[in-house]
């Protein structure tokens, strides 16, 4: 099972409440484990104060999106942000790439491009992650906890957070009210 690139949406029966209603998106699937970014709750900090506090507000103009807000990227390393974004030439100094069109940039210098016309045409910031250690995962979709679909950059990128949850629903042929915390094995 390669899970690379594809979202994790939490099902009605999770019982973990910081995961309640989560969408994650999934950054690296290996034998190790996985990593990924968790798409649906915020913080309460914006792009332009996390930019501002690492001092890169210099004199030229930036324009910032109203609701550049930063995520919670989960309860694993809170201290460290995490951006996902779309492809960029030349690659920030600590980028790789997810897939052909989404790319994940751990270094600052993503952050210097934030509000100018070199920034990454799509963007979020999240700080912190989700970890899975070996097999964890897969355990955790076959109890039913998660199911797995196809990302795409619409559901990434342009659906506003609170919505993402109900919209990765919608793109399997769900209404959420329909769905129950029972599961079964055929």
């Amino acid at each position: 099972m390669k899970l690379q690139d594809h979202f994790l949406l939490a099902m009605p029966g999770m019982d973990d409440p910081f995961f309640k209603n989560a969408l994650i998106y999934i950054c690296e699937h290996n034998n190790e484990g996985a990593m990924g970014i968790m798409l649906t709750q915020v913080t309460d900090l914006s792009v332009a104060e996390i930019i501002a506090k690492m001092n890169f507000l210099i004199a030229d103009q930036r324009e910032y999106r109203q609701d550049d807000i930063v995520l919670m990227g989960g309860p694993v390393n809170l201290e460290r942000g995490f951006i996902l974004h779309s492809k960029c030439i030349p690659a920030f100094e600590h980028s790789y790439a997810v897939s052909d069109h989404v790319w994940m940039t751990t270094s600052a210098d993503v952050l210097q491009t934030i509000g100018r016309a070199d920034a990454p045409e799509k963007y979020l910031v999240a700080l912190g992650c989700c970890r899975w250690r070996a097999e964890q995962l897969e355990q955790e979709i076959a109890d039913n906890v998660w199911l797995v679909l196809e990302s795409n950059s619409r559901l990434l990128f342009d659906v506003p957070y609170d919505r993402r949850w109900l919209e990765a629903n919608r793109t399997l042929g769900f209404e959420p009210t329909h769905l129950t915390a029972l599961a079964g094995h055929a």
